[in-house]
This record gives structure tokens, sequence and C-alpha cells, in this order.
């Protein structure tokens, strides 16, 4: 995710957490969603630290980075090689547009019946990352879990859907 990515994330986090608190006055409640809305981010991280030791291990970057863990035992030059390789990993488990839409769903779902604010932190937390990430990246490379080529008005619906459910599970953390 670039800085324009990491901006848009901290400036909804805080329109949510700053409208929520204007509307219940609820610290605690708001703290709760901020951690919840971290862990969310952590997640997508977490992506790209599972495709290179379990998906994808004979690629060059998986190797550097799992002799960089278990041999060196150096984590930061691990996150390095990571962050820095970001743009090779297309085929990521979380970043496609199955996992989005799901999680967009399981969003409403968890902010309209679950009553955890810590849990509606890490869903739509999730959710916001992934969507900001679809916006600013190469949008085919979330369709790659199907056979088929999907057109730029089938991209344009499916990521217009996921921005309403989005949308919708943010003005219902305000509520």
């Amino acid at each position: 995710m670039g800085r324009i990515g990491l901006v848009v994330q901290i400036l909804v986090l805080a329109l949510v957490v700053g409208l929520r608190l204007w509307v219940r006055q609820d610290w605690v409640g708001s703290a709760l969603l901020a951690l919840g809305w971290i862990l969310g981010n952590l997640l997508a991280e977490l992506d790209h630290v599972s495709y290179v030791i379990v998906c994808n291990p004979q690629e060059l970057t998986c190797q550097r980075v799992r002799h960089e863990i278990l041999e060196t035992r150096n984590l930061r030059n691990a996150w390095g090689i990571l962050q820095s390789t970001k743009g090779e990993r297309t085929r990521l488990p979380i970043h496609n547009i199955l996992t989005a839409v799901v999680v967009a769903v399981l969003g409403l779902w968890v902010v309209s019946s679950v009553g955890s604010v810590l849990a509606s932190g890490v869903v739509v937390g999730l959710g916001v990352r992934l969507f900001s990430e679809f916006l600013s990246g190469p949008r085919e490379n979330w369709f790659w879990l199907f056979a088929r080529e999907f057109g730029m008005g089938e991209i344009r619906v499916v990521g217009g859907v996921w921005g309403l459910l989005l949308a919708i599970s943010l003005v219902g953390l305000v509520r």
C-alpha cells in the first residue's frame, strides 16, 4: 500500500471514529474500533507473509525471506524484502475479489448484528484496506481466481457494489 492509500485509510478511520465520538460519545468503543481497524490492516499484511511461507515457496523472493526469518533470524531484513517486492506478488490468498466481496458482506453482517465494536473494526478495517488497494493498483489482478477474463465494465460493477457495501458498513459503525 502506498502513502496515498495509507493517508486515505487514516482519514477514513479518523472520520469514522470522530463521528462515532460526536454521535455516541463512546470513548472505549471508539478505541476498540480503532484497535480492530489496525488488526484488520495487519491481516492484509499477513497475506504477503502467508504467500511467501506457504503459497509459493519456490520463488526467489520467498526463499530470501524464509532465509532471513529461519536462518539469520533477521525479521527487519525479511520485512524490508517483503515491502520492496510487494508488486511481484499478484496471486495473494486474501487480495482477490472473492475474498473482498465476502469481507464486504461479512462487514455488513458484523456491523449490523454482532454488536462487537472490535470485530466490526477488524472486518471493516480489512475491507477498507483491500478496497483502497483495489482502487490504487491494477484491478485485473484481483480476478485471478476465475478462469475467464473480466471486462472493464464488469470490474467497475463489482467494484461499485463492493464500495457500496463498504460505505453502508462505515455508516453502520457510526450509528
